[in-house]
Order: C-alpha cells, then sequence, then structure tokens
C-alpha cells in the first residue's frame, strides 16, 4: 500500500485534482473580499462585519445543510451550489469594476456567498465518503483533502495580495470563477458510490435532534467539537482583522496581508501533509489539543510583533496550530460516525468550527474598535489558549 492509499481511488483523485485547483481561487477571493472592505472604509469593525457575514450562515445552515447531505445526492447539490459560487464570483467582479461597491453591498454579497458555502461544505466533507470504497481509507482521505485546503490556503492569498496590487480587486475575484470549474468539470466525470437509504417516515427536526445527541453523547467526539469552537472563536477572526493589523504593525501594504495569511497556510500545508502520511489514529485527541496550543502561541507572538521574521513565524504556528487540530477532529468523526448520520455530526463540526469564527470576528472586531486590531489578536489568542487549558482538564477527568 502506498503512504497516500486514497489516490488509488480513481474517483477521489479526480475530485482531490479538481478541488486542489479551485481552493486557490477561493482563498484569493478572501484576501480581496477583506482588503476591499478596509480601503473602503478603514474600519476594524467593518472587517468584523464582513467576516461575521461571511461565515455567519454556517452557525445555522450547516446543520440542515447535513441533514440534506444525508438525504439527497450530494454530488448533484454539489455541482448546483458550486456553480452559484461562480456566478456570484462573476457578479462581484462586475460590481467591483464598474465602482458600485461600498460597505453595505460588501456585506451582502459576503452573506449570500457565505450561505452557499454553510451548504457546500458540509456536503462536501460527506461526499468524501461516496468516492472511498474501503472505509479504513477514510482517515487518509480526509488528510489528503485537507492537503488541498491547506496548500490552497498558502498559495492562494500570496496569488490574491500580489492581484490586488497589481491589477486590483475585480480581477482577483474574477480568478475564483474561472478556477471553479476545474471542479466542475470533475464532478460531471465522477461516479460515486451509492448512498446508504435514508429511513422513510423520520421527521425533518427528528433527525436534526438525532444528530446533536448522537455527536455529543460520544465525549470523545464532544470534547474535540468544543475545542475546534475555542479555536474558531479566539483564533479564526485573525484572517478578517489582519488588513487592519498589518496597518497597524508594518503599514497598508495588501502584499503583507497576503503574505502572512499564506504563512498560515504553510503551517496548515505542512501540518495536513504530516497528518496524511500519518498511519493509524492513536492519540488525536492529544494531537488536536498540541495544535490549539500551538495557534494560540502563534498568533499572541504576531499580535504583539513587528519584527517581520516572528510575524511570519507567528502565523506558521497558527496555521499549523488550527489545521491539527481541524483535521484530527475530522479524522476522528469520519471513524466513529455512522455512515447515515456522517453528513449532520460533520454539519455540526462545520457549525462548532466555522461558525465560531463570525461570532469572533465580530466580537473582535467591537473589541478592536477600541483596543486596536493587534489587541484584539490577542484577545483572541487568551480565549483559544483558556479553551485548550478546559479541553486538557476534561481529557484528564
Amino acid at each position: 500500500m502506498t503512504r497516500f492509499p486514497a489516490l488509488e481511488h480513481p474517483q477521489f483523485r479526480r475530485y482531490f485534482i479538481g478541488q486542489s485547483i479551485a481552493l486557490i481561487g477561493g482563498f484569493a477571493h478572501n484576501v480581496a473580499m477583506a482588503w476591499l472592505a478596509f480601503r473602503l472604509t478603514g474600519s476594524v469593525a467593518v472587517l468584523g462585519m464582513v467576516g461575521f457575514a461571511s461565515l455567519s450562515p454556517a452557525l445555522i445552515v450547516s446543520p440542515f445543510a447535513g441533514l440534506l447531505a444525508d438525504r439527497y445526492p450530494r454530488r448533484q447539490m454539489l455541482i448546483g451550489l458550486l456553480g452559484f459560487v461562480g456566478f456570484l464570483g462573476i457578479a462581484l467582479a462586475a460590481l467591483t469594476a464598474l465602482g458600485w461597491m461600498n460597505a453595505s453591498v460588501l456585506i451582502a454579497v459576503a452573506f449570500v456567498r457565505g450561505l452557499a458555502f454553510a451548504f457546500e461544505i458540509p456536503i462536501r466533507h460527506a461526499f468524501l465518503v461516496d468516492l472511498i470504497t474501503d472505509r479504513a481509507v477514510l482517515p487518509n482521505a480526509v488528510a489528503l483533502h485537507s492537503t488541498a485546503l491547506n496548500t490552497a490556503r498558502f498559495i492562494g492569498p500570496a496569488i490574491g495580495g500580489l492581484m490586488i496590487g497589481w491589477v486590483g480587486e475585480a480581477a482577483c475575484f474574477l480568478l475564483h470563477p474561472i478556477l471553479l470549474t476545474a471542479t466542475l468539470i470533475q464532478l460531471l466525470r465522477i461516479q460515486t458510490v451509492p448512498q446508504p437509504p435514508h429511513k422513510r417516515g423520520a421527521s425533518f427536526f427528528g433527525d436534526f435532534v438525532e444528530g446533536w445527541r448522537y455527536a455529543f453523547k460520544d465525549p470523545v467526539i464532544a470534547r474535540m467539537l468544543a475545542g475546534v469552537f475555542a479555536l474558531g472563536f479566539g483564533v479564526g477572526p485573525y484572517v478578517h482583522l489582519m488588513p487592519a493589523a498589518v496597518a497597524e504593525l508594518y503599514g497598508a501594504h495588501p502584499e503583507l496581508v497576503g503574505l502572512f495569511i499564506s504563512s498560515a497556510g504553510a503551517g496548515a500545508m505542512a501540518a495536513a501533509i504530516t497528518l496524511a502520511a500519518r498511519r493509524g489514529s492513536r492519540y488525536l485527541s492529544r494531537i488536536a489539543l498540541a495544535g490549539n496550543l500551538s495557534a494560540v502561541i502563534g498568533l499572541a507572538a504576531f499580535s504583539r510583533s513587528s519584527w517581520m521574521p516572528l510575524s511570519v513565524a507567528g502565523m506558521v504556528l497558527v496555521g499549523l496550530g488550527v489545521i491539527t487540530q481541524a483535521v484530527t477532529t475530522n479524522m476522528t468523526i469520519q471513524k466513529r460516525v455512522d455512515d447515515d448520520k456522517r453528513g449532520r455530526v460533520m454539519a455540526i463540526y462545520t457549525s462548532m468550527f466555522i461558525g465560531a469564527t463570525p461570532l469572533g470576528s465580530l466580537f473582535f472586531g467591537q473589541v478592536g474598535h477600541w483596543t486596536g486590531a493587534s489587541g484584539a489578536l490577542l484577545g483572541g489568542a487568551v480565549f483559544g489558549l483558556a479553551g485548550a487549558l478546559l479541553t486538557a482538564w476534561r481529557m484528564r477527568a
């Protein structure tokens, strides 16, 4: 068996290639969105509001998206959602190029785009099961998918920062729809494993409640979900507050915004590759805790530094830690959860991790209005540390 056995499955390999390309455009888009908000308003609070608008739908929508993932064909839903995201990117590029963009429109577009991804992310995670015929290979598929995501997290922001400086935000917004065609082409070619049949007679609300009960009756999953919530709330807002933090520490340079977010992406990519190459699934809870501690130390260092090497190293630690926590939690869920409940539990994971970030962005955006963005980032690191210590105490208990 190779070190990356999931790539021996042709359907997964096709999807992996398409996703690896498209995700680069998505992360470039995120940098352009944050930079445009800061350029238009100069406000840390508005940056927090854009972050809240883009990710808050995950809090409410993702659990219901998990129900859809367990009930209906995942491939067809992904094709429709990604097609809509591509159309939205073209519209956003046009509005920006024509000079019709303002803070209110940007927040509205961020919310609609976030709504689409609130459905897409849990469906995408559950879809991995449809591409793999060997259950033992699933942890490797999860880690490889995270590798693609975090390679894009490394490359995309750097491309975005350079494109903003050279040709402006509109061209950066257009990049994502162009690259999304790679994923759509592969999704049209893929033949998937049939999903388990849905139980007839079960109500939508009953399935929803059952998913939450199922997730939190397992103490390992419950503990790891609490850890990703603390990290998402405290550390996650760094992406949205980065333009203001860079302006405070180094002056207004979009290239540095891309550099620092890409540095986090480099750490994330290293973590994902290491976890993908790792055999077995022992000690995942302890590895997740180590990731949490790494992220909060890195964010605290970045928030206090105006020395470039330390800032870069801090963001590498942030990316390393966040993805270590996220991937080990994802692996644990994929291994421990029954097939017919995976969509719902993955949706809860999305709500706890991605859904916590908009709450943190809104809260620490307001904190940054009084303390500055770097002070808000330090506060987020303190919150994440408190979550890590609580998780460690629960592990000992």
